[in-house]
């Protein structure tokens, strides 16, 4: 039996819906069985990908916070019905800046809580998300709600659906969540009132689509302005905090360049950019 704290990745690198996957657990004690399930999902899929555990002979006991020596609990499942966004969808997230992502890293943009930036358009994550996959559908549609028993959500909802290792999944940019397709659709009844393939488009959407996912990156000039608008203590930016630090790892030529826009700005106009920050979060406040 061993403690989820004794597990370094589950205190550090793995989120969900932008908080730290343990204090999410800590603070939500009465989730929903279907927020549980994409919790274990998410937890198993981090454990096994990096081969911590032995998904034939342990599994996950949630209620206690423990990996147990048995597969009496919940069993680590190769396609699960529904999970946050898996490690290596993020590792390749974190290694592209396309322009529909605003030319910064997908994962910078798909870890940004709508809470702290307001509301934003759901279409340019699914794009940017499409962007690692060879093909991908835009699908628009109207499905029974997941968390409200009896409710049927009238507005349309905007996913991208992609393949998995051979198996259609639905990626949720505004939960963090990854759904089955062929469980979804039948469990909540989706209605899809549109649907587009990329590989089917006709020729000007195709441009339109690969001129939005087309390689851009514009860190440098932009990190000076995110970095003083990151609130530093709250557990809904943990992954926004941990992944624009992940950027200096993986683009430090950017990051170079930043440096020296800072000292620019600081040198020739006397700016000090920390102000925006705090006039972001007392506006945020009020």
């Amino acid at each position: 039996m061993t403690s989820l704290l004794d597990y370094d990745i589950l205190t550090n690198e793995v989120f969900y819906r932008c908080w730290h996957i343990l204090d999410y657990i800590a603070a939500h004690p009465d989730m929903p069985p279907l927020e549980r399930e994409s919790i274990e999902a998410t937890i198993m899929e981090a454990l096994v990908s990096k081969k911590l555990i032995d998904p034939t002979k342990q599994s996950l006991d949630l209620k206690n916070l423990v990996i147990v020596d048995d597969t009496e609990h919940y069993r680590y499942e190769e396609h699960p019905r529904i999970c946050g966004i898996p490690l290596w969808m993020k590792d390749k997230f974190r290694k592209k800046s396309v322009y529909i992502a605003g030319s910064v890293p997908i994962s910078l943009r798909l870890s940004r809580p709508p809470v702290k930036f307001g509301r934003s358009c759901v279409y340019d994550p699914n794009y940017a998300v499409s962007s690692i996959f060879e093909d991908a559908t835009f699908i628009e549609a109207i499905y029974d709600s997941p968390t409200r028993p009896g409710v049927r959500l009238e507005e349309t909802r905007p996913f991208v659906e992609v393949k998995i290792d051979g198996v259609d999944y639905l990626v949720d940019v505004l939960t963090k969540r990854i759904l089955r397709s062929d469980w979804f659709k039948e469990e909540f009844n989706m209605d899809i009132k549109h649907s587009t393939t990329v590989s089917t488009a006709d020729e000007e959407d195709k441009r339109r689509y690969y001129n939005s996912i087309a390689e851009s990156n514009q860190l440098a000039s932009l990190a000076a302005m995110l970095e003083p608008l990151i609130d530093k203590t709250s557990p809904i930016m943990a992954e926004y905090r941990y992944e624009f630090e992940k950027t200096k790892e993986n683009f430090p030529e950017e990051w170079e360049k930043a440096e020296l826009f800072k000292q620019e700005m600081a040198k020739e106009e006397g700016i000090d950019l920390s102000f925006l920050g705090k006039m972001f979060r007392k506006t945020k406040d009020e």
